[in-house]
């Protein structure tokens, strides 16, 4: 009788995981090398494939607005679009597992998307393909249409599985708060050769750089924490989803306020003045759809105003350029390097506009798309430093407009168009059904997620914006509205329910 070699469960995990840990070990000897650190990424990525197919739907909310940009990747994409893509994979293949997952429960905010993917693929099958330079391909403009599907993607991977009503506090909480992340690069800048390894995950705020070198370098002089910008975000969104307008001004938890003026503050050195509007906006129509108009709080709001303005004003002068800059579009007096910086942002923009609208026509029917040559964009950047070219035909050539509806009407169409409109108005429908009828618990974080929704459209419509770089905005908060409602919320026998279209 042959005899049988038995093995135990523990003596194969020794005889994997030992000769795994030593070869990482050896390669972390040279951790710089980039066959290392594929490799280190690989084994890391296999080992995590557990982790994500349990935890995939929390991951991606947290990552939704983590400025996080592993450099070891091809291109640096944003950790967000990464985890888009996986969670979509795993709620995909759970669903072939039998798992009740539903990816039309806001049949109109689906179809919308797909209807715009469609175009989107259309336009850059017309236009050069989508090129990726990182990966060798002889063009760019590919990372453009990954953030495109990748934002597409994450709204069904949102929507596909329900938040627990228990936990929507501290989902929404994660969800704005891992804007904080932006602050981490700081420690790279500051902190020393000991945190010489964030720039590979986090991007370094440039200007905070130039901060720290010293005065004058390059010729600048308005130095911006650019990177305080989505923290600040963060911090604002995060206190008035949860706590509302009302609850910022508790007497009985004054860290709201305090820490509202915190995220008002790192705005204002951040130096962008749309920031202001932005915050502005979400907030007076927060205070309307809570009806605060006719309270004390109206009262409470003008007073802190006026204190805060007499307060600010006689000093003005003294504060750093940035914040100046920040404030450049009331009409105060600020230091004049501030009020040129924030004018030639400006200008160079209305002219690419100018010479950007008469095009419109051209590209009315087949889009222009993102496809981009790279000698063509040399040739455009040698030119404006030599001064033979205006420092916005650089912009103008890579498809940046800082314009939202030019952003969208010339690379896709008259088709974009129309399939982007469709999503918005979709999902506004939703967010405001989701608003009226929705779970009580759910009320605040409905509410301002309708609110800043809007906000968001009339920010890209009429301040900045950027199809490929804001789409993943609009479909991250009716992505999370409808996984945390459970579909679109309908009126049933005078009380709030969930209910999938």
């Amino acid at each position: 009788m042959a005899n049988t070699f038995a093995v135990s469960r523990s003596h194969l995990i020794y005889g994997v995981c030992l000769p795994l840990a030593v070869l990482v070990g050896y390669l972390l000897a040279s951790p710089l090398e980039s066959s290392s650190i594929a490799v280190v990424v690989l084994v890391l990525s296999v080992l995590s494939i557990p982790i994500l197919m349990r935890w995939h739907h929390p991951l991606l909310i947290i990552s939704w607005n983590a400025v996080i940009s592993p450099a070891f990747l091809p291109g640096n994409p944003y950790l967000w679009s990464i985890m888009a893509g996986l969670s979509l994979f795993f709620s995909l293949l759970n669903r072939s597992l039998g798992h009740n997952l539903n990816f039309f429960r806001a049949s109109s905010v689906s179809k919308s998307l797909i209807f715009f993917g469609i175009v989107v693929l259309a336009t850059a099958s017309l236009t050069g393909g989508i090129g990726v330079r990182a990966l060798g391909a002889a063009s760019f403009g590919g990372k453009k249409y990954f953030y495109i599907f990748a934002a597409i993607a994450g709204y069904f991977a949102l929507a596909s599985q329900n938040i627990p009503r228990n936990r929507a506090g501290l989902y929404v909480s994660l969800f704005f708060l891992a804007g904080l992340t932006s602050l981490v690069n700081y420690l790279a800048i500051y902190g020393g050769r000991i945190f010489s390894f964030i720039p590979s995950f986090f991007p370094v705020d440039v200007d905070a750089g130039m901060a720290a070198a010293g005065p004058n370098l390059m010729g600048m002089e308005v130095f911006r924490m650019m990177g305080f910008a989505p923290a600040a975000i963060g911090i604002i969104c995060f206190l008035l989803a949860r706590y509302g307008v009302q609850g910022l001004f508790e007497l009985r938890k004054p860290w709201r306020s305090g820490l509202f003026f915190l995220g008002i503050t790192a705005s204002l050195y951040a130096g962008f003045r749309s920031n202001m509007a932005l915050f502005a906006g979400a907030f007076f129509i927060l205070f309307y759809l809570e009806g605060l108009f006719r309270t004390r709080y109206f009262l409470i709001i003008m007073l802190v105003g006026a204190l805060t303005g007499a307060a600010l004003l006689p000093n003005l002068h003294k504060l750093p350029l940035s914040v100046q800059r920040s404030l450049s579009f009331l009409p105060i007096n600020v230091d004049p390097l501030a009020r040129e910086s924030a004018e030639g942002s400006t200008v160079w923009r209305v002219e690419m506009w100018k010479d950007l609208i008469p095009q419109v026509p051209r590209y009315l029917i087949k889009g222009k798309g993102y496809s981009l040559s790279p000698d063509e964009l040399f040739m455009v950047m040698e030119s404006s430093m030599r001064g033979y070219a205006r420092s916005s035909d650089e912009f103008e050539l890579a498809g940046d407009y800082h314009n939202g509806p030019l952003s969208l009407i010339i690379p896709f169409g008259i088709g974009g168009v129309i399939g982007f409109c469709w999503f918005l108005i979709a999902a506004v429908k939703v967010l405001h059904q989701n608003y009226r009828f929705g779970d009580s618990s759910l009320r605040q974080i409905n509410t301002f997620l309708f609110a800043y929704f809007v906000v968001r459209i009339c920010f890209f419509l009429f301040v900045f914006g950027s199809t490929f770089s804001d789409l993943f905005i609009f479909t991250g908060l009716v992505g999370l509205s409808v996984s945390l409602n459970g579909g679109v919320c309908r009126p049933s026998n005078q009380l709030s329910e969930a209910v999938s279209e």
